[in-house]
């Protein structure tokens, strides 16, 4: 195993064009599949390139163990990176509890564990991919028309993000403050985020037939009703516990901290656990995007007679494909909080 130290590895890194022709910055990622979005945090420059891996490609110059790559890289010192051996990761919970603690104690400071350190500040990859921009793009392209016509052409989506973000909030700044704030010993498990995650799966019971269900009848059906009053019973239950032991005065300082800081009924989402909130999503708007997709195949089929008629439906149905917002390219300047990421990469490798 390697005894180079990470500084030493930054210097070969930054004196790599000694060798080649190119000069590289080497990225550590906690996981290869979270490149599709890293990559696009950082800019095309002639004199530089980036090149991506994980501890667990790394261990042995890093001098760790070939465990799991996200782990590994909490075990990574902030000492030893430099400008050319950096860490992009997720943050999880750990911004936003960072902000509920500085709304209780303002003294606490910024939060930065180094500027060789980029972290997504919302909670993982996931919420980005499934940033509802990015969902309304990719929809856009598939039936052919621009994003600003996706509110007439398909407005349950719009009104989705709305709806869900409308009844997550509370709960979940309520489950994030009970499990990382509240005193210990006064937790309860029945308020705990697992406890959320699965009043949440009832998301799934709902069953689409047609995409008049989803505009006509999503929200009014029996399983989202009974989702919003379970979620307005374990809001009501986790506030009585508080009150039980005098936290509900912290907790609303910390709502009216955090909605001065951008977190709000709007985005609240995006600090959901990711691969939970994806869980929740991908197959409901995969159920959207088909329906939709079948929709615009209608449309444009109806303009037809005869063979062109079949021929086209064929055409259209060849191209159709699965609902894939993961590849997508983003503009990643557009989402809440991670835009301070984006200008802090910018900053250190744009001249």
């Amino acid at each position: 195993m390697s005894d180079i130290a990470f500084e030493e590895s930054s210097e070969y890194y930054e004196n790599f064009d000694y060798f080649t022709d190119q000069k590289y910055v080497k990225v550590l990622v906690e996981n290869k599949k979270d490149v599709r979005l890293w990559s696009n945090a950082f800019p095309t420059l002639d004199n530089l390139a980036f090149d991506f891996a994980t501890a667990i490609d790394m261990s042995n110059h890093l001098n760790i163990l070939p465990a799991e790559g996200c782990k590994q890289l909490d075990k990574i010192g902030h000492y030893n990176l430099g400008k050319y051996l950096i860490i992009c990761k997720d943050s999880d919970y750990n911004f936003i509890v960072f902000l509920m603690n500085k709304a209780l104690n303002p003294n606490l400071g910024e939060y930065k564990k180094s500027e060789y350190i980029f972290e997504t500040l919302v909670h993982s990859v996931e919420n980005i991919e499934y940033f509802k921009e990015y969902v309304q793009n990719y929809l856009a392209k598939k039936v052919y028309i621009h994003t600003s016509l996706m509110s007439q052409k398909a407005p349950w989506l719009n009104r989705f993000y709305i709806e869900f973000s409308k009844i997550l909030y509370k709960p979940l700044l309520q489950a994030i403050f009970h499990d990382f704030i509240f005193n210990s010993k006064n937790r309860n498990p029945k308020y705990n985020l697992k406890s959320l995650y699965t009043i949440l799966q009832d998301i799934k019971k709902i069953k689409i037939n047609n995409l008049s269900c989803f505009n006509e009848n999503f929200f009014t059906c029996n399983e989202w009703r009974s989702l919003e009053q379970k979620l307005k019973s374990f809001e009501s239950n986790i506030s009585k516990l508080f009150t039980t032991y005098n936290a509900n005065n912290d907790f609303n300082l910390i709502i009216d901290y955090l909605s001065s800081h951008g977190v709000n009924e709007s985005n609240c989402y995006m600090f959901f656990r990711g691969h939970d909130l994806e869980s929740l999503l991908n197959d409901i708007l995969t159920t959207y995007f088909s329906k939709l997709y079948d929709s615009y195949i209608n449309a444009e089929c109806d303009k037809l007679s005869g063979q062109q008629k079949i021929d086209k439906r064929k055409e259209l149905f060849k191209s159709k494909g699965q609902f894939d917002i993961k590849n997508e390219q983003r503009n990643l300047g557009i989402v809440d909080h991670f835009n301070e990421t984006l200008k802090s990469i910018h900053s250190m490798y744009t001249p």
